[in-house]
């Protein structure tokens, strides 16, 4: 993943204008309130670290996957800095 006019960074960074790191939302929407930390649990993936790849594991069938780029303290930009793709897995290991 790639941010234009924006710096991939830890969050161990902490809050620093222009720069975040990317969450991957599966199968939910963006938060409605971009005030408040994205959730962390199956379906918010943080990528704190800065990393820009990620391998997830999905289910059989369709998933969307989106990506959005937080600040170091996981609150989103507004407005949101992110992008959609829609996915069919068709077969698990």
């Amino acid at each position: 993943m790639a941010t234009n006019g924006y710096t991939v960074e830890p969050a161990k960074n902490g809050v620093n204008p222009g720069k975040g790191h990317h969450h991957l939302l599966v199968d939910v929407s963006i938060p409605a309130d971009l005030s408040k930390p994205i959730a962390k649990d199956d379906n918010h993936i943080h990528m704190g670290d800065g990393s820009t790849c990620k391998t997830i594991n999905l289910s059989k069938g369709q998933h969307t996957i989106t990506a959005l780029f937080a600040q170091g303290n996981h609150v989103p930009y507004d407005p949101p800095v992110t992008d959609s793709v829609t996915v069919r897995v068709v077969h698990v290991n």
